[in-house]
């Protein structure tokens, strides 16, 4: 469900939810942690589209991954079917990377305090995000279109990551709060800067290191999701989408979260990581989430329900109707489970919701 009003995010606000439980509507508790990263003015922000976490003794536990697969053959209810309404689609997409932290966030990755092309991220993300567009997972998005003047136009089969900026001002730490206010202040100051551009077309993507609370919402005793994306009104008018992705590998099977409500919660389905990099492997299933809803389901009008693109009645995007399942492909190595090989190195990546005639989510097409 969408709220139909704008959210100036400071401290705590009421959003939108959409993922395990989408028709429902929560506050986010915000835990003040050490130290609280805010700069800048209040910013116009849409309702926020959440990827929630996994209850820990979910149905379908195997013995070293976590996954919300059918077993045995037998299906659940049937999933309903993602619609469109009658809004943008964002045909090819292109992603910047704003890595947040004193420190490098991944292995390889960008040097603190640089900016450069997306080609330079010598990260294990930055690997999968320069080589996702063509493979035929990202296939799956060609199925969504927009109607332009009765014409459908349908997505492209490309993902382009144009560049990064490695942000180590005033960074963040473990502890720490970033708002989701400041990380709209965040990319405008990257504008400003001139370490990357406004396109109407990118996803502005936030990524910080272990133990920080991106978004308020992504604490070890309060947490309500994995990553989300939303959108902001800049002072120019432009409508400028950004997600957080907050370092999802702090919450495994073996460091689940200690929630409220007495359950444990995770973002990761295994202690293992494919490649061997826990951070990173643990990070670009999420990603790849939000970059997808993104692009079939952008917010594409500052009026109303903000999100004309495609979900399903109860509010569900592409990529949450297929959250936690990995189909078919899920295999294993001597580091973890996998299930798509991108650039010749194995992921675990979550399926995403086919738009065909024959409705399911699919790993590739």
């Amino acid at each position: 469900m969408r709220k139909q009003h704008l959210v100036a995010v400071a401290t705590v606000a009421v959003l939108a939810a959409c993922a395990e439980n989408p028709t429902g509507t929560h506050q986010i508790r915000v835990n003040s942690g050490t130290r609280s990263v805010s700069q800048g003015p209040i910013r116009q922000i849409a309702p926020i589209q959440y990827f929630h976490p996994l209850q820990l003794n979910a149905s379908g536990t195997g013995p070293n991954v976590i996954v919300r697969d059918a077993r045995n053959g037998v299906p659940g209810s049937p999933a309903k079917n993602i619609l469109y309404w009658g809004g943008s689609v964002i045909r090819d997409q292109k992603l910047v990377a704003i890595y947040y932290s004193p420190t490098r966030v991944y292995t390889n990755g960008p040097r603190p305090g640089t900016a450069g092309p997306g080609s330079a991220d010598g990260s294990l993300v930055g690997y999968f995000l320069n080589h996702i567009g063509g493979t035929s997972y990202w296939n799956i998005n060609s199925t969504y279109y927009q109607d332009h003047g009765g014409n459908l136009e349908y997505i492209h089969n490309t993902m382009g990551y144009t560049g990064f900026w490695a942000a180590n001002e005033g960074a963040p730490v473990s502890g720490d709060v970033v708002s989701p206010n400041d990380m709209a202040n965040l990319v405008e100051a990257g504008f400003a800067s001139g370490a990357f551009t406004y396109d109407p077309n990118t996803l502005y993507q936030i990524f910080t290191g272990p133990g920080v609370n991106l978004g308020g919402g992504f604490s070890r005793d309060n947490l309500q999701y994995c990553a989300w994306h939303s959108a902001y009104l800049n002072d120019n008018g432009q409508i400028v989408q950004f997600s957080a992705m907050p370092y999802d590998a702090d919450f495994t099977p073996a460091h689940p979260s200690n929630n409220p409500d007495g359950f444990h919660y995770i973002c990761v389905p295994q202690n293992g990581a494919p490649n061997g990099d826990v951070g990173a492997d643990g990070t670009v299933s999420a990603m790849t989430h939000e970059i997808e809803e993104t692009a079939t389901d952008p917010v594409s009008q500052w009026s109303k329900k903000f999100f004309y693109g495609w979900y399903d009645a109860d509010g569900e995007e592409n990529a949450d109707k297929c959250a936690y399942t990995y189909g078919p492909t899920l295999t294993q190595n001597s580091l973890g489970y996998w299930n798509l090989q991108v650039g010749g190195k194995p992921f675990l990546v979550q399926q995403n919701w086919s738009n065909v005639k024959i409705q399911g989510c699919l790993v590739s097409y």
